[in-house]
């Protein structure tokens, strides 16, 4: 049995042992909150522990942490990520296999976004052709709102992020506000797919909040001194732009066009962007009255910018230690704005990452991790593929044969570490614990890969990134892309930790255990306390 399979058995097998003292209820919590940030991998809190004192001090003193948890699936990145933490079950059965894939449209592969649907334009943007449409119309199954609205069709459920493809999975199939940003304009938009104008409340919201937070086009470092030997030295040219690697990084420098979209663009790709979010959510508290009523309401939230500065300055860099702090106190001011609104006892969150991401080569030379990390170039990657692709067709034969041929041809080549086949990820036998991961991101007329159309996957080198000249990105099959954060916290859960392995598809299920709230029979994943 597979390394992977045997987490599998052992996770099942576990049950008895991930037994965290849960109170006895009387009535589930009132607010329910899915909190997800982004690329929030899973050795972070960690390591920057000592700098926390707001809201991810109170997560790791009074929740219950899994220090294991994963994602079990290969594509690595924020719509699957969502997407698999919202429903339960893996991107196989959602569908939503990466942000975006191929489809056959006549014979001719067309590219789709993750949440594209062209006829639900952006509302007050419908003539705008440069903003496409967007709905859960490619989410194949229903989430924790959705379990929740079977429940009571009187709850309220809410789903806010930066992100659209972020926002729109983590609202299910029945949310009716689910909002994200424009950030060239500074505002919170939707589709018509939810409604057909604004309300009031959030246009007062865009016009009167927003634009303080997009003028500010200064992003200071947050990190008291003492904790700065947390993260790796302020400075590296494999970070950022190569130029601006330092702080304080200032728009007026590395904004290359003097116009408001330009600056806006940039503000908001700072750790400034979660201010907004957050301030939407207490607004859409006091506007909603979430937690307030009679009814159980859910509220999802997904900040953005750990994932922005991880991808610009990467793991242990001083940005990314500034930008966890600043998340940390907007964190602990939100749990204390529900402990005065919703009530202490009465609100129940579960927070997770939607995926990791890699250290960055030089950094993983430089810090001892991995001697033998490359960044290798698009233009190498492209060349080798379609070098080995090129080979295996002039050959004839069936797609299988083809497929099979190409995938061997890659591996020869020594860029990639293994090549399956499609036929390999839907065969009945049990597969290698790589494999498996892949076979959970697929999903039959949605191929995401480099080489999916021709039915050929591909894992690279353990460390190695692949197309980026600076900075990083996630999107493996490696632990550091799959090992996630997720803690629970509020109404009947004691502080405690497990180590037991749990994987992302058992975070919905194990939510809406916890709020009382019920769950299909035929999940991926499980309540895991």
């Amino acid at each position: 049995m597979t390394s992977f399979l045997r987490a599998q058995c052992l996770a099942l097998t576990m049950g008895a042992l991930v037994t965290p003292s849960v109170l006895a209820q009387e009535e589930a919590p009132k607010l329910v909150v899915m909190l997800i940030v982004d690329q929030l991998r899973g050795d972070l809190l960690d390591r920057y522990e000592p700098a926390f004192s707001g809201g991810f001090r109170r997560l790791l003193d009074e929740g219950f942490r899994f220090t294991q948890a994963s994602h079990a699936h290969a594509r690595t990145s924020t719509a699957p990520g969502h997407a698999t933490l919202t429903t339960g079950v893996f991107p196989s059965r959602h569908g939503v296999v990466a942000n975006s894939w191929f489809y056959d449209l006549d014979g001719e592969w067309r590219l789709s976004y993750a949440v594209a649907d062209p006829p639900n334009g952006i509302v007050g943007f419908e003539n705008v052709a440069a903003l496409e449409g967007r709905s859960p119309v490619t989410m194949l199954r229903e989430g924790l709102p959705d379990w929740l609205h079977a429940q009571d069709d009187d709850s309220r459920r809410i789903s806010i992020s930066k992100k659209d493809r972020a926002a729109i999975p983590m609202g299910g199939q029945t949310s009716e506000h689910v909002y994200w940003l424009l950030p060239e304009l500074g505002r919170f938009i939707t589709s018509r797919h939810y409604m057909r104008r604004y309300p009031r409340w959030l246009d007062r919201f865009n016009d009167r909040v927003m634009p303080d937070i997009a003028d500010d086009q200064t992003w200071e470092s947050e990190v008291p001194e003492q904790f700065r030997a947390l993260a790796r030295p302020d400075a590296a040219v494999y970070e950022g732009d190569g130029v601006h690697t330092v702080f304080p990084h200032e728009g007026t420098e590395e904004v290359a066009e003097d116009h408001e979209q330009a600056r806006n663009m940039w503000g908001f790709d700072q750790s400034r962007v979660d201010d907004a979010v957050m301030a939407l959510a207490h607004e859409v508290i006091d506007e909603f009255d979430l937690g307030q009523r009679r009814e159980q309401d859910f509220l999802a939230i997904s900040l953005s910018a750990t994932d922005r500065v991880g991808h610009a300055f990467g793991p242990f860099s001083q940005e990314q230690l500034s930008n966890l702090i600043n998340v940390d106190q907007l964190l602990g001011e939100f749990f204390e704005y529900l402990d005065e609104e919703v009530g202490e006892g009465a609100w129940l969150v579960g927070l997770a990452g939607d995926h990791g991401v890699v250290t960055i080569p030089e950094a993983q030379v430089e810090l001892g991790i991995n001697p033998d990390a490359e960044r290798i170039s698009d233009a190498k990657r492209t060349a080798l593929l379609a070098e080995a692709l090129n080979q295996g067709a002039r050959a004839g034969g069936s797609p299988e044969e083809i497929a099979e041929r190409v995938a061997r041809l890659i591996e020869q080549r020594g860029l990639v570490a293994k090549a399956y086949t499609h036929s390999e990820l839907t065969r009945a036998e049990p597969a290698d614990s790589f494999a498996v991961l892949f076979r959970n991101s697929y999903y039959p007329g949605r191929p995401w890969g480099p080489l999916s159309r021709w039915g050929v996957e591909v894992r690279f080198e353990d460390g190695d990134l692949v197309g980026f000249p600076r900075g990083t990105n996630h999107e493996t099959t490696y632990w550091y892309d799959r090992h996630v954060e997720m803690i629970f916290m509020g109404a009947g859960v004691e502080s405690g930790a497990s180590d037991a392995p749990v994987y992302t598809v058992d975070f919905a299920p194990t939510l809406a255990g916890l709020a009382g709230i019920p769950v299909p029979g035929d999940l991926d994943g499980r309540r895991i306390f």
